[in-house]
């Protein structure tokens, strides 16, 4: 009997994820959409990595697995990493190696956007369980402390961090030393109760976690509150309404692939003119102009609120232009 195979950047998941995988739920497909994001995500790994080499470190590159190729029949990209248990194999595959002197340290890169990148500096791993998983998985396959390194997308400003230097071994200047809020051993113990579930047919409870937002196995959620079907949404089939949906999907996703085009030029665009101390150029077609690192202010209104009278406030509240409210969104093929 063949062991199952998990792969460690889904050991952040919930258990009952892991189990559905193994008893062939199948979540819906990808999206167009998720194709290129995945594709810009991808990107923006090549840009962490030449900043990490650009600091004067040599990386060891990511290529086609041959391992992955040979053995699984699974096109994958990486340094491929196992560890194989006596229940289950645990396949994963490093974004980079750090080739130091005297060793070589795991690389796993991160983009983020301008949401998620702060509540990382400010939290790390700690409100990032998922990732943790994962990264624990790599450690362990390597027994060595690792890099971790978060790219900020909207601004390409990099977090730096040493994982897990338990021994105080490894010192880079820039470098934050943190700890991942979950050990190995506790995803073996999660991996060994998904593969009694599974022995029996069953799915085991969910669990919170920080990827519940994107979780494509939310149907099957146990902890997930009901949602109205919108099977009672009336559904028009005019002509002029259809080709109008038409355009504004098409519109949807071109402001979506735009985005992401822009996102990743000016991650370039601005690290050009930081490295090289230029406040304006053009090139391409386009001019660029760079005026530092500006702060915004704003006047917090619970505090105003709190501080005058309410006679203030009614004369300070004034009311802007009336406007149609609406809601559109587009819907996931069925």
């Amino acid at each position: 009997m063949s062991k199952s195979v998990y792969s460690m950047s889904a050991m952040g998941s919930c258990p009952r994820v892991l189990a559905a995988e193994k008893l062939g739920h199948e979540a819906p497909p990808m999206t167009s959409e998720d194709l290129t994001r995945l594709e810009y995500y991808t990107m923006c790994e090549d840009i962490a990595a030449k900043q990490i080499t650009n600091l004067g470190y040599e990386l060891e590159p990511s290529t086609l697995c041959q391992t992955c190729l040979e053995k699984y029949g699974n096109t994958r990209y990486g340094i491929h990493v196992e560890i194989d248990t006596p229940l289950f194999v645990l396949l994963g595959h490093l974004d980079r190696r750090l080739i130091l002197p005297n060793r070589r340290l795991p690389v796993e890169i991160k983009s983020a956007g301008r949401f998620i990148w702060p509540k990382f500096a400010k939290e790390e791993f700690n409100a990032f369980t998922g990732y943790a998983g994962q990264e624990a998985c790599y450690l362990e396959a390597e027994q060595s402390p690792g890099i971790y390194w978060v790219l900020n997308r909207d601004t390409g400003e990099p977090l730096k961090y040493i994982v897990n230097d338990f021994k105080n071994e490894i010192n880079l200047e820039g470098f934050k030393k943190i700890t991942l809020p979950v050990t190995y051993e506790e995803i073996i113990d999660k991996l060994n109760q998904v593969e009694i579930a599974v022995q029996y047919g069953e799915l085991p409870e969910g669990e919170d976690s920080d990827n519940c937002r994107y979780c494509k196995y939310g149907f099957l959620c146990s902890k997930a509150p009901k949602i109205e079907s919108e099977d009672k949404t009336e559904v028009i089939k005019i002509p002029s309404l259809v080709e109008a949906a038409r355009m504004y999907r098409q519109g949807h996703a071109m402001e979506g692939e735009g985005k992401s085009l822009k996102e990743t030029a000016v991650i370039s665009l601005l690290s050009h003119a930081k490295d090289n101390n230029i406040p304006k150029y053009k090139v391409g077609g386009v001019s660029f102009s760079y005026q530092g690192q500006k702060q915004k202010e704003y006047l917090d209104s619970e505090i105003i609120k709190a501080s005058v009278s309410e006679e203030i406030i009614r004369l300070a509240t004034k009311k802007g232009k009336v406007y149609d409210a609406y809601t559109a969104r587009v819907l996931k093929e069925e």
